[in-house]
């Protein structure tokens, strides 16, 4: 991300990241360290070049550590699992910066010196209470969720080259590095809060060369191609927009929404923890699915002979790059929605939102509803040309369920 675009980015988080160090400037109205330190976790998974899959994770647990540590002190409602109460009075804003320091810290020891910056800045002027008290709340709800999750699946990962002899319909790498499928064993990782990764599998994708598969495919063919004039100026740019990480998305518009809305430390607490153990699950969920399907990508399948095989993939090209691995369902469709499906239950539909994008070049993107960041985000990947639109269908399914699930299992008042 360029300087400048990263800058209006975070602005309203209080926060600016130049060097490898955060720094802290004049908090704005509404604008708590929950808020700034959700902010410095996102950027800090992709300084360490984490995944949406590895990055969601991050922030799940820094979001878990965050909420028990404040439930702790402030008894908001059920902990997720870190439930010692104080000794005494203690600064639930200190317990946040320490709890959300602590969990990055152990996963990107090489930021410590930023981060150890970032946490000096955000305790000055803390006056909720006893900081050391606070302290020790917040480190010892990251320890505890940190240990939980020690031995989850999320390592080692494998890779995927495709079947030695790949025929109608099954992946194998797609142009551009033509890299072995990531992530494999994602969809065994332990959830956060679903039964398993494989709890709202979505059905077999339409079988090639049935009517929903081929109108599908047409329209793929028709809007993604990389010089199709069928795709309106607009829908170009909302594939490049969001083509960036689906969860940097969902957390944006977590961060706007707070500020705006003005919510409170405690609200807050429970609002990120919500939210970001929905994009996690989701994502595990969605992994499930793609690799027990193993479903060829529309690059493949556009440039595929009869039986097949791809020569060349000179035939068809999609606007932007195909990720890799498997195609069905559709990653950033899941994350988002489940995000922002539990963004409506606190917040409602109608918001006005500007995003921002990690795509050089790309405007803010103004919406005025969170169902247009759905519906958007996830026609992206057809306008994209790197799904189809019953991926994209499917993955919205699978995340509202998870979003449903969470509000029901999570944490709550």
């Amino acid at each position: 991300m360029n300087r400048s675009l990263f800058i209006s980015t975070i602005i309203s988080a209080g926060i600016l990241f130049i060097n490898n160090t955060f720094a802290l400037q004049p908090k704005p109205a509404n604008a708590d360290v929950i808020v700034q330190w959700n902010l410095i976790t996102v950027k800090a998974t992709k300084i360490a070049k984490q995944n949406s899959n590895l990055a969601s994770r991050t922030e799940a647990i820094e979001a878990i550590a965050v909420y028990d540590a404040v439930n702790s002190i402030k008894h908001i409602g059920t902990p997720y699992h870190y439930n010692v109460e104080p000794s005494g009075p203690a600064s639930a804003q200190a317990a946040v910066v320490q709890a959300a320091h602590d969990v990055l810290v152990n996963y990107f020891p090489a930021q410590r010196p930023a981060l150890d910056s970032a946490l000096t800045n955000s305790l000055q002027g803390i006056t909720d209470g006893p900081v050391n008290a606070g302290r020790e709340v917040g480190a010892a709800a990251a320890a505890d969720i940190i240990a939980l999750r020690a031995n989850d699946g999320s390592s080692p990962l494998t890779t995927y080259a495709g079947p030695e002899k790949p025929g109608v319909g099954a992946y194998r790498p797609t142009p551009g590095k033509f890299a072995p499928g990531i992530d494999v064993e994602w969809g065994n990782v332990k959830p956060f809060l679903l039964k398993s990764g494989k709890q709202f599998l979505p059905v077999p994708p339409p079988a090639i060369g049935s009517a929903e598969y081929k109108k599908a495919l047409a329209e793929v063919n028709e809007l993604g191609e990389i010089k199709s004039t069928k795709r309106t100026e607009d829908q170009t740019h909302i594939a490049q927009f969001y083509k960036q990480d689906a969860e940097l998305t969902v957390n944006e518009g977590a961060r706007l929404l707070a500020v705006s809305h003005g919510t409170t430390l405690e609200e807050n607490a429970l609002i990120f923890v919500l939210v970001d153990i929905a994009e996690a699950d989701a994502r595990i969920e969605i992994w499930g699915g793609k690799y027990k399907y193993l479903a060829w990508r529309p690059v493949t399948a556009l440039n595929a002979e009869a039986d097949g095989s791809v020569k060349a993939y000179t035939t068809w090209t999609p606007l932007i790059t195909t990720p890799a691995h498997p195609s069905y369902p559709s990653g950033h469709s899941a994350t988002v929605t489940a995000g922002y499906e539990i963004l409506k239950k606190f917040f409602g539909d109608k918001n006005h939102l500007e995003l921002h994008t990690t795509t050089d070049g790309e405007p803010a993107r103004v919406v005025e509803s969170l169902s247009a960041v759905e519906f958007e985000n996830g026609y992206s990947r057809i306008y994209g040309g790197i799904h189809y639109a019953f991926e994209n269908s499917s993955a919205q399914d699978v995340g509202r369920k998870v979003a449903e699930w969470v509000l029901k299992n999570g944490p709550h008042r």
